[in-house]
């Protein structure tokens, strides 16, 4: 008798387990299509970000090979002889002339005038010396779309006492805005502005981003 009743218990226990087992497997099978399924959109949203990514890079290289400036945009010039600084005058654009890097053909060297080709957030340096020999003082401004946005002040005080300065600048631009250089508004300015192979003025720029 008492084996019977063991053997009952063992069989409904077993069979409780069983069912618990079963039930467990359900829930798991459940959470385990529930995962595939968000597997799945996970891929297709990773390859809808992919090939957005790929056209959106391919519209800009097009645009910007139809353009002419698929390198990115960069000038650096300078001016090929020295010049008299008084006779130069106030509020005078500088032309660099001679090119030295014109990536994007924003630079013109009859000019002394970069107009941006496209938008972006651009660098600018240029760089004044002042004659030693006959006290060369002369101030330079940059200008953005005519209004100016830094100044550079060069003075030789005395024979033999070369002197340079350099200014820099960061500034957002859209696409057609116009950056130059000009001798100062204001100031008396007297001796030579120098650009030579020992020393150079220069103006250059670049597209960050």
């Amino acid at each position: 008798m008492l084996l019977c009743v063991v053997c009952l218990l063992c069989i409904v226990f077993t069979s409780s387990t069983d069912q618990e087992l079963h039930t467990l497997i359900q829930r798991m099978e459940k959470k385990i299509a529930m995962l595939e399924m968000e597997l799945s959109d996970l891929r297709l949203w990773k390859s809808d970000i992919e090939k957005n990514s790929k056209e959106h890079l391919r519209k800009e290289r097009l645009l910007m090979q139809q353009a002419g400036f698929e390198s990115g945009v960069a000038f650096s010039a300078y001016i090929s002889k020295s010049f008299k600084a008084a006779s130069f005058g106030n509020s005078r654009e500088i032309v660099y002339d001679k090119i030295e890097c014109n990536v994007g053909n924003g630079y013109d060297n009859n000019t002394g005038t970069f107009r941006a080709p496209i938008k972006g957030t651009y660098a600018f340096t240029w760089s004044v010396c002042g004659s030693g020999v006959d006290q060369g003082e002369i101030g330079v401004e940059i200008l953005i779309n005519n209004q100016i946005h830094g100044s550079v002040w060069v003075d030789s005080e005395q024979v033999s006492d070369e002197d340079c300065s350099t200014g820099f600048v960061i500034q957002t631009l859209n696409a057609g805005d116009v950056v130059f250089t000009r001798s100062h508004s204001t100031g008396a300015l007297q001796g030579s502005v120098r650009s030579d192979q020992f020393m150079r003025t220069t103006f250059s720029g670049w597209v960050l981003f």
